[in-house]
This record gives structure tokens, sequence and C-alpha cells, in this order.
């Protein structure tokens, strides 16, 4: 009996001796084929990571094209900075206290420093650049706290360097982070923490002003600090634009603009908003072009302010993104009338010395500003005198009798309701110049009598009030025509591009989009009549620039808006014989043209032909 249990007893043993050899065997198995896994079939892979966390490659950026102004004045540059970078992978998985204590030396929230990094990650050992620009204090905190911050450290960069605050940003434009969409569309040439153009110059030639990035191979040690080079790519520097503007006029166009409108604005009220466009109507080259108010590209590149900055520009009513002098659609006033002119002159409802009499008020009711402001009417003018007294009768008579369907054509001759297609702006507005298909596809909801046009329609337009509408941009090219006597040139704000060896990139050629087929006699009458809006007795703009030493061509306006102050505008070129510049000034509810906008046109011109210099040397 005892011999049978002492055999079951035996068996029993010799199973789980089995049991546990197989189970030892399989364990051994599972061990070796993973070994094999990681050794044998991975092993290039993890050789490679364990690479990758002590060789790092890091990319050098190279130095930003420059922006320069006709004459070769730096108007944005860039310059070397200190840069706090941060790699990922390098931080311990209880990042909680280098994280915080970071952002106790960066002057940043929790969040935004979560929010930078989480921007920035693109994989666990590419840099992320946190703060870029830090002074030297942060540089010595950072250095003298290394065991703190692992993964943190400090590298050389080149930040983009605004010499003249405010100054030019809609053209210039301004430097931003990387977004996911852009970063797609550049490629892997950019990393997720870069910096690019967002808005003007800087935008539309990114590519060009980026140059090409370098690369340095290094030794990292156990904090992802860099110990040890082991090899460099030298980066190739972006290249230069040579823009077209005067960066003295522009700076002039800007101070007079602001510091007239101060004149203007009521107590309580804010700066008064608008633009100046002066170009040279011979070439199309762009001399200055403000839009106010303006706003400040550098504090978009200061990582303790850019949010609050951006969001502060976002929400204002005063919208200091927008570029009012390509975007802006303004109605165009009195400022209008020398185009409507030529159209009554070429298709013969009216002559240059035909007399008319200016009762002052239309038969469908416009009225001349004179009698609206208690005053005698104009009686028996000419044009002459209806352009240099602005009478509204004049010109909503035969612009009437032009009638809509020619007018709208010749308005569109001058390349009103269309971009005019000027180098260097991303957006431009089209304006709009209404006729009868546009006005019944405008009112198809409404009744039918509402989506008719009618004669009222017709007049409103031909003293520029009503449905039409312009950029400051097509206003200046459109008087560049009357200049040129018909030519019109494609606009530009790119004069070169010069790439880091110093070879022409691109260089613009003065380009003649249009000859317009229109009479010199036409010209010279309409010519005539801007003049006398200068020196006639009565002309609109004679106390403005009485005693302006060159022949000048202009012409005031204003633009009535319902329960607000009118817009005001100017616009004019000299000399009148051999033209050098158009200048056209809009002042949002500057009320009268003649004291709301010329002063500043004058302040530019007396700019333009060194009549400041000629007055302080007298």
């Amino acid at each position: 009996m005892r011999g049978e249990i002492r055999n079951l007893e035996d068996k029993k043993l010799e199973q789980r001796l089995r049991s546990f050899w197989a189970a030892v065997i399989i364990i051994l198995l599972i061990l070796g084929g993973r070994l094999w896994e990681l050794q044998i079939r991975q092993g290039d892979h993890y050789a490679s990571l364990a690479e990758g966390n002590r060789i790092r490659r890091i990319r050098v950026m190279p130095t930003r094209g420059v922006i320069y102004d006709r004459n070769g004045a730096e108007i944005v540059r860039s310059r070397p900075a200190f840069t706090v970078a941060l790699v990922p992978g390098g931080i311990p998985q209880n990042a909680e206290a280098v994280l915080e204590y970071l952002s106790e030396i960066l002057g940043l929230t929790g969040e935004e420093l979560e929010d930078a990094i989480a921007k920035g990650r693109r994989n666990l050992y590419e840099p992320v650049r946190i703060m870029r620009d830090v002074d030297l204090s942060t540089v010595v905190a950072i250095e003298e706290n290394r065991m703190r911050l692992p993964g943190v450290f400090i590298e050389e960069e080149w930040v983009r360097e605004y010499l003249y605050p405010n100054f030019a940003s809609h053209i210039i434009g301004y430097l931003g982070i990387i977004s996911e969409e852009e970063l797609k569309q550049f490629g892997s040439e950019y990393g997720s923490s870069d910096l690019v153009g967002k808005t003007g110059l800087e935008a539309l030639y990114e590519s060009l002003l980026r140059g090409e990035s370098g690369s340095v191979t290094v030794e990292v040690n156990a904090l992802s600090r860099p110990v040890q080079t082991v090899s460099y790519i030298e980066s190739i520097p972006g290249s230069n634009i040579v823009t077209t503007l005067d960066r003295e006029l522009q700076a002039v166009a800007q101070e007079a603009f602001a510091a007239h409108t101060e004149t203007l604005r009521k107590p309580g009220d804010p700066p008064l908003k608008g633009a100046v466009v002066a170009l040279n109507p011979k070439t199309g080259e762009i001399l200055a072009l403000v839009s106010q108010p303006t706003y400040d590209p550098a504090k978009l590149l200061d990582a303790r302010e850019r949010s609050s900055y951006y969001a502060s520009l976002i929400n204002s009513k005063d919208q200091p993104l927008f570029n009012r002098a390509v975007q802006g659609q303004y109605g165009p006033g009195s400022v209008f009338k020398p185009f409507i002119a030529v159209a009554m002159l070429e298709e013969k409802v009216v002559t240059a010395d035909q007399i008319f009499n200016a009762t002052g008020v239309s038969e469908y009711g416009v009225r001349d500003w004179i009698v609206a402001q208690g005053g005698a009417p104009f009686g028996p003018i000419t044009l002459r005198e209806a352009l240099a007294m602005s009478s509204n009768h004049y010109f909503a008579e035969f612009g009437k009798e032009v009638g809509i369907d020619r007018l709208s054509v010749w308005l569109r001759e001058f390349g009103f309701g269309s971009p005019t297609n000027v180098i260097g702006v991303t957006q431009e507005a089209s304006g709009l110049v209404p006729d009868r298909e546009w006005k019944r596809k405008r009112f198809s909801s409404y009744p039918i009598y509402d989506q008719a046009w009618y004669p009222t329609d017709t007049e409103q337009i031909s003293i520029g009030q009503g449905f039409v509408t312009v950029t400051p941009l097509q206003m200046a090219v459109a008087y560049s025509a009357i200049a040129n006597r018909g030519v019109i040139y494609q606009p530009t704000l790119v004069k070169e591009i010069v790439a880091p060896d110093g070879s022409i990139i691109y260089e613009h050629t003065p380009t003649v989009v249009k000859t317009m087929d229109v009479s010199h006699s036409t010209w010279e009458a309409v010519i005539d009549g801007m003049e006398a809006v200068i020196t006639h007795p009565r002309g609109t703009a004679r106390r403005i620039f009485q005693d302006f030493p060159l022949s000048i061509a202009g012409k005031t306006g204003s633009y009535e808006i319902p329960r607000q102050e009118a817009h005001a505008l100017f616009a004019a070129f000299a000399p009148v014989d051999d033209p050098e510049l158009v200048v056209v000034v809009i002042v949002e509810h500057g009320v009268g043209g003649a004291s709301g906008a010329a002063p500043i046109a004058r302040a530019v011109l007396d700019a333009y032909f060194g009549l400041y210099e000629q007055e302080s040397s007298e």
C-alpha cells in the first residue's frame, strides 16, 4: 500500500518537474525571441535611437534678408541674439518642476510655456524655440541652473530688427510662429517653432527672404546640452529686397497724417483713420503708402506680449492690421469729378467752354455745397469753374446726360472696379463701379422697382456719391492717368531683389498697362480745371496751396455718410507739365477735403520737392 502511494507521489513530482522545466523553456524561448527581435531584427533601429540620444542635428537658421528703401537705407534687418530652446525628449517624465522653474525665469505663465512647447513640438529631439531675443540676465540664469533645467539650452539665432517703430508696417508685414498648414506648405526645411512672414513683403517673399538653413551636428550630455561639435554645414543668407519707398517721404506722410488729424479730433474721440498714397506717375513706383492706424511688428515677436498684443489688434474696432491704402473701399466724393469730366467731354454732351447756369439744385435734387450752406448759387460757369469750385449741379446734369451705360465704361477705363495688380501686395480690394446689371443683382430680393437704375442714381455717381467705391491706390493710379495724359503704369512696391552674392534676381521695369484713347484737348481742359482748384480765387484748395511755388493740379472732395461726419479726400499731382508725384489722401470722418485732407498732401509735396529745406534755409 505504502509502495503504491510512494509511486503516485513520485509521478506527481515528475509531472511538476516537467511542467516547471516546460515553463522555464518557454520563458527562455520568449526571452530569446525578444532578444533576437531587439538585437538582430530591430538592432539598427534601436542603435539609431541610442545614437539619437547622444548625437543631435540642430538646424542653423539663416540670416533673413534685409529690406531697404529706394535709396539703400535699411528699414528692416536681422541681428544676432540669444534664444531659449528646449528639447522635449531631454526633459524628465516628471517635468513639472523643470517647467515651473523655466516659466519663472522667462516671465511666462505655465499655460503660455506649455502652449509654446505644444506649438513647437514635432519630434522628441527637435529643439523647440521658446523665447527669442532674451537678455543677458536670462542667459546667465539658465546657464547657472543647468542641473535644474535638463533639456533647456541657449542658442544663438538671428532675429528681426525693425529700425523705425510703426514704420510702413502694412507694407513690410510681420513674422509669426509657423502654423500647421504653413508647415505642410513649406515642407521639411521649416521647423515647428520657426517664424514665417504672415503679412506684407515678409509673407509675399518668404522663400526669398528666409534663405537656406544650415546644420550643426553635436554630441550632447545627459542634460541634452551640446558638449561637442561633430560637423557643421553653413547656412545661406536670404535675399535682400529694395523697395520703391522713400524712407523720408514715408516718415513725413505718417507724421503729417498723425499731426494734422490730431487737430481735427474731437476731445474723447479716438485718433482719426485713413490713408496716404504717393507715387511716381511715370513709373508706377510707390514712394509712400500709409495706413492709419498702424501697429508695431516688433511687439509681435516678443513672446511676453505677443499674444496679448495680437489679441488687442484683432479685437480693436479701428482694425489696425487692415491696410486701408489698398483694401479700404471708400466713396470718392468730388475727387471723382475729373474722371466724370473726361467722360462728358469725350461723349460730347458738353464742351469745355460751354456756359452752364448752376442754379444750385439738379433735376433730381443734387445740391451744390454752397447752396446747402446757405450761400448763393454759382450761376454761369464753364468746366473750369465747375472743377475749381466743385459744382455738384454741373456734374450731376452732364453726368446724367452721359448715362450710366457709358459712364461705367469710362470709369473702368481708368481702372476703377478692378485691382491695380500692384507688385508687392498680397491682398487688394476691387472697389465698385455700379451699373444696371449690378443693381439688378444686388437688389434681386427687393421689389422690381428697387432693382431698376434711375437717373438719380447716375447723378449721385457723377458727383462721387451713391454706390461707387474706390481704394486710395486705385485713385492714385487713376490720377496718374490724368497726369500722364492717358498712360497708366502698373504700380509697384518692389524695385529690386538682390541675391546674397549681389546678383540681381529681379529688377522692376516700368510697365505700361494701358494707354487711354482720349483727345489731347480733353486732357488739357480737365487739367486746366484741376489747376483752377488751386489758382482760381474761389478754388476749393486755394488757401492750402496759395504759396506753393510749383504748378499743381488737384481736387478736393468729401463723401457724405448718413448720421456721421463726411470722409475728407484730396488728390493732386505736380508739376503739371512734367508730373513727378501723385498724392492721394483720405481721412475718415475728416469732414472737408480742403481742411481735412489737403494739408496732409501739402506736407508730402513740400517734403518731396525739398520745400522744407528751402524754408529752413531762408
